[in-house]
């Protein structure tokens, strides 16, 4: 076999180009997605899954035309590489007097490139209605739910609420797009596709109908790529017989200023075109080094007619419509999981699929590798047609031209160091009238040539298997809480229920990272072995302590995966290095997987034997920008916080006078300890009441405790298929049954079995319709899953008056069993509660004399161990008989003692014994023994309490002695050990001895707080005026929190912070001539006592360099004043 590879270089041979012509597309650039009478739903969508940005729209159009959002790379960098591209659909058509057209769709953007009719109406593709939820702007994304519509088109019911997915109810993804188009306003030249309806209103164009979708993966393979793939269908009832699918596209490396010297390439072998800056250099964006840009065809349409292996796959006329597994690939043990695509690894699996088609032995369409989800099935023609010329040379809105440079066979040499435009195809093809084909092609950057052909390679065998690489974990949601030159980040679990489709259950950590811009450019750091950026550096790593640490063994180009030093599993992070602050930060938690190498299975690292090796994928971090740069949104796993100090007499959240508890014990006899932690001041509510209540689990010996809120929950409640959904879950409507522990809710009250419960009775549920005049019964109009929160409605009447009344209370955090101390328990209206229980047993250290001078010294043996605490509480002197009342003190034998045993724990006088050492006087001597046993039972508790009179005070001392020898100084250590005789000082009446028995929590314990919301002390705040300060002073050119203007020219904002200001007051400044040059009023939450001010006087104008003054005024706290310079 002999290979053939062709390069076409581009020889620029004398081209007079007007460099005018070339900046006009970007002046005259429409950015908007236009509503001109039939577009009536036009959207768009951004694509930020991994480092591509790029904004798409529902017509077709890739690329704003030159904005902020043409293929920007990295993201956060605002470099953009291309002005747009559109697919582009043409036809050879028999028009109405018989004569045959030629005509072209597409999807074009920029308004002076669009072919449209006299009155303005695009001559191209629509979007179809119904695709997109219709009441915002954005089209279908994967992570924008409320971006989708309540139901979708070309799907049944059943798919509502689930992902409109290539390959299931879900995505293949980390980020995917979906839109339908048609053309059916084309209306160009007379032809109808459609021959029942040739009226004027009727179907025009070609009668095509385009299903698009995007595929974005933040795994390194593929973070420098995105997937388009479109599936076009003739919906009319014409037959299509000579069809070319291609592309058109306008791509300007280097970016808007700096496009008019690229270069281009072609490799026939990898079905690919790409573009580079001539000298690389752009100076546009204030100078950068511009990578390679271009475009990967992964798919084009095939041929399973003409008996002829077209794609040299070793298959002859494959079809991803004939009914055949054509490559062999289906597996009935891993892909028979029915025709909804959704098996149980996958999070929103319903269960097996109504329609048999799960587990039934055969393929089924909608199942892996078989047909439309077998990427490999099909009989590929590949790329037949390729022009290019400078910009403005293809001429979109000249149809007959276009097809000219579409036809199969065309191959146009570009020129160098131009504005490159392109446009390339593939067929002919035929299309039958409801016969679908596809084209599928990535948009791709690289460092350099090698860099971006290897891309090109890894996607193209990613896109075979039908992206069937490593799926990331769920992303964390995190929330970032700024304080004084430090963040705390804080976030869920959710990650640690991800299953990988393939790898099965392989979550290993979190990793977090920090940056001064939305990309995260400045975490890249860490290069492959051809010197690439392909990792972010890491703030921190928390991993599972399973002995998976280190380099991971699987290599990608040459790096490997830092999997961390077996850490632990936390949920909170404190960040307090080099924290400034006023600085931006964004901050995100990603959550990677273990990967896999061949050991693994035996390692018991993974659950699944004898699976391809693979390096560990990590979940993406997503944005929304707007045309400044400005960051609009982030996935759930980021957040941007900007520190600061908190204002002038702050008084943190649940902070009480010295002399008062915070947290009471109600109930119960448990002696451990109990603290509840600020995380979030933000989110701490004020005068909320929660009990914190304890119970058994399995066994007796298995506790755990939850957190009930006791403010009433009152909600207006939509019933949805027979079900009302509560806002919270763990509902406080549940008993515990103690001999099968099941859950079980009662008239919407609780019920106590076996003494396991620890819930009271006082809490019941309501549940009535919306003007509460009638109250429903449980159990036979309504139910309750209390753990997700769901009212099933019974009642009739409800059910047609769809809304529901509900009250009742919650548990916010409920049954967790960490009671060590540990830091992990998750964060609650912005506090984390840390509990250490107590293993049953005497507390040495406080076991002691709490009251008198008494120097007697102590054994105490607690043979076996009672749940309470005693106390000899001394009423007179050794010596002494008290009296109490008529009655003399003594224990149950009749040996009289100078003291009163009492069990505080319960508040009772337990009976006790004096060993009565010979020869018996009837009383207690010091010395003699004094057992406590509760109650009367061969196997009853046993304390015995035993004193000694010993007046030997033994004091130890270090000397240190300092000797000169030959290398320098000898240090020796000596212990001295001083004895003294001290006098015995016997217990005396008022003197107290405690006996302290750590005691569990159990089922009896009851604990109540109330919180309190972050405050102002006046007089605090006003006593600290003379800290108000501004910084930095003086400001000279910039400050370093100030970022760069990554969108328009110049430089970016700029801005000084006032800091240490009261939570309200107005703040002026002047000139040293006392001219007014800016007023700023504050009136912020008190944790942020700072506010910036931009530089600009109150007519928008830049200020002149020089001294200011600064007069705040604070109502009801004082005035102080300051200046600051302003050095440029």
């Amino acid at each position: 076999m002999i290979l053939r590879r062709y390069y076409i270089f581009i020889i620029f041979i004398s081209l007079i180009y007007s460099q005018d012509i070339a900046l006009d597309k970007y002046k005259n650039s429409n950015r908007s997605t236009r509503k001109i009478l039939g577009s009536i739903d036009r959207k768009y969508g951004d694509h930020t899954g991994n480092r591509v940005l790029t904004r798409i729209f529902n017509f077709g159009g890739i690329g704003d035309a030159g904005s902020s959002f043409s293929g920007v790379y990295p993201i956060g960098s605002g470099y953009s590489y291309f002005y747009e591209f559109t697919p582009v659909v043409a036809a050879s058509v028999i028009d109405t007097a018989g004569n045959r057209k030629h005509l072209v769709s597409d999807g074009v953007v920029a308004s002076t490139l669009v072919d449209d009719s006299p009155e303005g109406v695009p001559w191209g593709f629509e979007p179809l209605f119904g695709y997109a939820n219709p009441n915002q702007e954005y089209l279908a994304m994967s992570d924008k739910e409320d971006s989708w519509p309540d139901s979708w088109p070309n799907r049944d019911d059943d798919w509502s609420g689930y992902w409109n997915g290539q390959y299931g109810k879900y995505t293949r993804a980390d980020q995917e797009s979906y839109f339908v188009m048609d053309d059916y306003y084309n209306k160009e030249i007379a032809f109808w596709p459609d021959e029942t309806d040739t009226s004027d209103e009727g179907r025009r164009g070609l009668g095509v109908e385009i299903e698009s979708r995007g595929y974005q993966w933040n795994h390194p393979a593929a973070e420098d790529i995105i997937i388009m793939t479109y599936w076009i269908t003739n919906v009319g009832t014409s037959t299509l017989d000579s069809v070319v699918f291609g592309m058109y596209g306008d791509a300007d490396v280097g970016g808007s200023s700096d496009f008019s010297d690229d270069d281009a390439y072609f490799d026939t072998e990898l079905d690919m075109v790409f573009q580079w800056d001539h000298d690389g250099w752009s100076n546009s964006y204030g100078g950068f080094k511009p990578v390679y840009f271009g475009w990967c065809f992964l798919e084009s349409p095939g041929n399973p007619y003409d008996n002829i292996d077209n794609d040299s796959d070793g298959m002859i006329d494959e079809s991803q419509f004939d009914g055949i597994d054509n490559d062999g690939d289906w597996d009935i043990d891993r892909d028979d999981i029915g025709a909804d695509g959704l098996a149980e690894y996958h999070i929103n699996y319903p269960g097996p699929d109504p329609d048999g088609t799960e587990g039934n032995g055969v393929p089924d369409v909608g199942e892996p590798n078989y047909e439309i989800t077998d990427n490999d099935e099909s009989d590929q023609i590949g790329l037949t047609s390729f022009y290019a010329d400078p910009f403005p040379s293809i001429n979109l809105y000249n149809d007959e031209v276009m097809w000219g440079q579409l036809k199969p066979g065309t191959l146009q040499t570009p020129g160098e160091n131009l504005d490159q435009t392109f446009l390339y195809g593939s067929g002919y093809i035929s299309l039958q009238p409801g016969e679908k084909k596809k084209f599928s092609v990535a948009m791709v950057f690289g460092e350099n040539m090698a860099d971006i052909i290897r891309n090109a390679n890894t996607m193209q065998k990613i896109y075979d298997n039908d992206y069937n690489f490593a799926k990331p974990p769920l992303k964390p949601t995190v929330t970032a809480v700024p304080g004084d030159n430090q963040v705390t980040l804080y976030w869920n679990d959710f990650s640690e229920i991800s299953m990988d489709p393939i790898y099965g259950t392989d979550f290993e950590g979190y990793r977090i990272y920090r940056s001064t811009d939305a990309g995260f450019i400045d975490a890249y750091t860490i290069t492959d072995a051809y010197g690439n950026i392909t990792f972010k550096e890491p703030l921190a790593i928390f991993d599972l302590d399973d002995e998976l640490r280190g380099p991971h063994p699987i290599a990608f180009n040459g790096v490997q995966f830092d999997m961390g030093e077996d850490s632990g599993i936390q949920y909170q992070f404190v960040d307090s290095s080099g924290v400034i602050n006023g600085q931006t930060y964004y901050y995100a938690i990603t959550a990677y997987d273990k990967g896999y190498d061949l050991d693994f299975y035996e390692l018991g690292y993974s659950e699944r034997d004898n699976l391809q090796p693979i390096a560990p994928s990590e979940c993406s971090i997503t944005l929304d920008l707007d045309y400044k740069g400005n960051v609009i949104s982030l996935s759930e796993n980021a957040a941007i916080v900007v520190p600061n100090a908190a204002a002038l007499g702050y008084v943190p959240p649940n902070t009480v006078p010295d002399d008062e508890k915070f947290i009471k014990h109600l109930e119960g006899y448990g002696s451990g300890t109990i603290h509840i932690d600020v995380v979030d001041p933000y989110a701490v509510l004020d005068s909320v009441e929660y009990n914190i209540v304890f119970d058994t689990l399995e066994t007796s010996d298995n506790t755990a405790f939850s957190i009930r809120k006791q403010k009433w929950v009152d909600e207006i409640l939509v019933i949805k298929d027979s079900i009302a959904r509560a806002s919270n879950s763990n509902i406080h409507s549940m008993i515990i049954n103690g001999i099968d522990t099941t859950l079980i809710s009662f008239n919407g009250s609780d019920t106590i079995f076996n003494d396991t419960t620890i819930y009271d009775t006082i809490y019941p549920v309501q549940v009535s319709d919306i003007d509460g005049s009638n109250e429903y019964e449980y159990g036979i109009d309504y139910t309750i899953d209390q753990e997700i929160g769901f009212f099933n409605i019974l009642n009739n009447d409800l059910l047609v008056d769809g809304e529901v009344l509900v009250r009742y209370r919650y548990f916010p955090i409920f049954q967790l069993e960490e009671m060590n101390g540990g830091y992990n328990n998750p964060v609650f209206d912005g506090m984390k509660i840390i509990i250490q229980d107590s293993e049953i047993g005497l507390n040495q250290d406080s076991t002691r004399w709490t009251l008198g001078e008494s120097n007697y010294t102590h054994t105490v043996d607690a043979l076996r161990d009672y749940p309470a605490d005693f106390e000899l509480q001394f009423l007179g002197n050794i010596s002494d008989t008290v009296l109490v009342g008529q009655d003399t003190l003594m224990d149950d034998y009749g040996t009289t003692v100078p003291f009163l045993l009492v069990n505080t724990t319960q508040n009772n006088e337990p009976p006790f014994r004096i060993f009565d050492n010979p020869p018996r006087n009837g009383k207690w001597d010091p010395g003699e023994r004094i057992r406590i046993q509760p109650y009367p039972d061969d196997d009853a508790p046993l304390i015995v309490i035993q004193f000694f009179q010993d007046s030997l005070d033994i004091t130890e001392r270090i000397i240190a002695e300092t000797t000169v020898v030959d290398t320098g100084f000898l240090i020796s250590e000596i212990t001295v050990y001083d004895t003294t005789i001290t006098p015995v000082i016997h217990p005396d009446s008022g003197d107290v001895f405690k006996v302290a028995i750590d005691r569990p929590f159990s089922w009896d314990d009851v604990y109540s707080f109330t919180s309190i919301a972050s405050t102002i002390d006046p007089s605090k705040a006003k006593n600290n005026l003379n800290k108000i300060a501004v910084v930095p002073n003086p400001y000279v050119v910039a400050a370093s929190w100030e970022s760069r203007h990554i969108y328009q020219s110049g430089r970016g904002p700029r801005k000084i912070d006032f800091i240490n200001l009261p939570s309200k007051c107005t703040i002026k400044i002047f000139t040293l001539s006392g001219y007014l040059v800016d007023t700023i009023y504050h009136n912020d939450v008190y944790e942020n006592g700072s506010e910036s001010w931009s530089l600009l006087s109150k007519d928008g104008l830049e200020i002149a360099y020089g001294v200011y003054l600064y007069h705040v005024d604070a109502e009801g706290l004082g005035e102080t004043t300051g200046k600051f310079a302003v050095i440029k």
